[in-house]
């Protein structure tokens, strides 16, 4: 079996990236699955190598292992294979916004875009074509994007897919304002503490700490530990799809 961490280098991973992270290692473990590290840069307006670099940083220093990896703006002929797929299924149409069109997706008026209006590929087309062709059995993410799983498997379905991988929703984390923790709103890179010099183990303690208030949990943990001792806590929601 197969799962995928799929970062986008659109800045630096925040402690939310890691618990998301952490819960990818679990559901990993608990399926005996391999897991793939995808940086989904299809936002090549805000996506840069440095970020990138720095994610895989992050990682590793953490203890995040996975097997292979993959890269969104090296998979350009793939999407439009499965977009000429799409056009030949006449479920493409064009929406305008000023003087510039996005790519809509038929969905029984769930519609939604597949290019943007710089012509980039959305992250609903990207993901799917990509967990559909990279072989993704288990996709683990945060509870935000239940409302996805809909769409993603009606397109898959038309992109030919005739098996559905199991979804896994995990909690989120929050910032003292309410707000979940989030690139856009400044939540702060995970990078700083390793430049700091924190203890990796002390930094992965005190995000267990927070995604599980109430749990008994040691001041120092390592990345193995931590998905040994407390996966099975990480992830609270399974859902399974069929192409049925």
């Amino acid at each position: 079996m197969k799962t995928r961490f799929a970062p986008s280098p659109t800045g630096y991973l925040h402690k939310g990236h890691i618990w998301s992270a952490l819960c990818v290692s679990a559901v990993a473990k608990a399926k005996d699955a391999n897991i793939h590290l995808r940086l989904e840069d299809h936002d090549l307006l805000r996506c840069t190598k440095h970020f990138s670099d720095e994610i895989r940083k992050d990682l590793e220093w953490l203890g995040f292992e996975w097997q292979s990896e993959s890269v969104q703006s090296e998979r350009g002929e793939i999407y439009e294979k499965y977009f000429k797929m799409l056009q030949e299924q006449n479920l493409l149409y064009e929406t305008y916004k000023t003087d510039k069109p996005k790519i809509m997706f038929k969905n029984f008026g769930d519609d939604f875009a597949i290019k943007d209006a710089f012509g980039q590929w959305t992250y609903m087309f990207a993901v799917v074509v990509d967990d559909f062709e990279e072989n993704m059995d288990l996709i683990v993410r945060g509870e935000d994007l239940k409302d996805s799983i809909d769409k993603q498997v009606a397109l898959a379905k038309s992109l030919g897919r005739k098996e559905m991988p199991q979804f896994f929703h995990h909690s989120l984390l929050y910032a003292s304002n309410g707000k979940k923790l989030s690139k856009r709103d400044g939540s702060e890179g995970i990078c700083k503490e390793r430049e700091a010099g924190a203890a990796a183990k002390k930094v992965i303690s005190g995000l267990c700490k927070a995604a599980m208030p109430g749990i008994d949990v040691p001041d120092e943990l390592s990345w193995e530990e931590a998905v040994q001792n407390f996966g099975f806590l990480f992830y609270h929601h399974e859902h399974h799809s069929t192409a049925s």
